[in-house]
């Protein structure tokens, strides 16, 4: 029996998932609606899953353990919150078959691909010998890959094999996502999401180093070193273009046109740091708005809520609000 399932009306994956090992149990075509990610769906049989979600701040991530699906996004789609990502999966069982862009790759256990969820592709996961498909999704902001000079768009389509150390470091997102390792225990949330995005920028620098032709040019260090630097302090409300391009000792000038060069924003790059912390921390926890402006790098809870309702159409009350609401239904 064939099903299939249109988009998502939200991203489950800014609200994390139960933290433990059992994960989300999906059946029959209403659940395969929940793991559409933006997509069209089609199962070539009856649907079964396992979804585990979870979310560092930066990093989105999900684990599907599924029976056979295809997964398509077409023009009829458009813009939405997904296409703000880069999708790097992660094989664990199983085979996945990705196209976009004119390219056609396959990933087998231990391999990664890539998809660009800003255009047209298909993807096609397969269990093959396994008893089902098993895959890890780390969902990336395609502008801080850019900050880091990574070229988001060359890596959709593409699968390649990864070292055993870039595997170990992803499988953190497996443990995470499972609830194995547990940010809000540990209480070193923004430390994590560094380890996670840089396990990630070496899984996808070992499919670029495959082709690399050219070395890093000045722009693209300064770029890097930008991103460091607001990862780790973006929780700092004087963090300010001005404040990095002096932690850098470049000009202003020189630090905006390096970002410049790739249609980027030091600004902007700050906001979208500072929004994906604060969209996580409503999503999980009871915080006063006041802290979690405090704790994210926003002077107060107006300027937070100015920005978050620029870039989510909601305030940040609304959000917490339609999470719980989402949550509570899938209960």
């Amino acid at each position: 029996m064939s099903e299939s399932a249109g988009p998502a009306a939200f991203c489950p994956l800014e609200r994390p998932g139960p933290a433990h090992s059992q994960g989300v149990t999906l059946r029959g075509s209403r659940d395969l609606q929940r793991v559409a990610f933006g997509c069209h769906l089609r199962a070539t049989e009856d649907f079964t899953a396992t979804l585990w979600t979870s979310s560092t701040g930066t990093v989105l991530i999900a684990r599907l353990r599924s029976t056979d699906i295809t997964a398509e996004r077409g023009t009829d789609i458009g813009d939405d919150h997904y296409s703000r990502y880069l999708q790097l999966g992660l094989v664990l069982a199983g085979r996945a078959t990705v196209e976009q862009r004119g390219h056609r790759s396959t990933a087998v256990a231990g391999e990664a691909f890539a998809v660009c969820l800003d255009s047209t592709f298909r993807s096609t996961l397969e269990r093959c010998e396994a008893a089902a498909t098993d895959v890890l999704y780390l969902y990336l902001p395609v502008d801080s890959l850019t900050a880091w000079g990574l070229d988001a768009v060359a890596a959709g389509g593409r699968a390649w094999p990864l070292s055993r150390a870039a595997v170990s470091a992803l499988l953190f997102g497996r443990d995470i996502a499972c609830g194995a390792t547990s940010p809000d225990h540990l209480r070193i949330v923004a430390r994590i999401d560094e380890i996670l995005f840089r396990a990630a920028i070496v899984a996808l620098l070992e499919r670029d180093l495959t082709d690399a032709t050219t070395e890093l040019t000045t722009e693209d260090v300064l770029r890097r070193r930008a991103a460091e630097f607001i990862d780790r302090n973006f929780a700092d409300p004087t963090v300010n273009p001005d404040a990095v391009a002096v932690r850098l000792h470049v000009s202003r000038r020189t630090l905006f046109r390096a970002f410049e060069l790739q249609g980027l924003s030091v600004g902007r790059l700050i906001r979208t740091r500072r929004l994906a912390a604060a969209a996580s921390a409503l999503s999980d926890d009871t915080r006063a708005l006041r802290d979690i402006a405090d704790s994210c790098g926003f002077r107060s809870v107006d300027q937070l809520s100015r920005a978050f309702r620029t870039k989510y159409g909601l305030t940040p009350a609304a959000y917490r609000a339609a999470r719980r609401k989402d949550a509570m239904a899938e209960c």
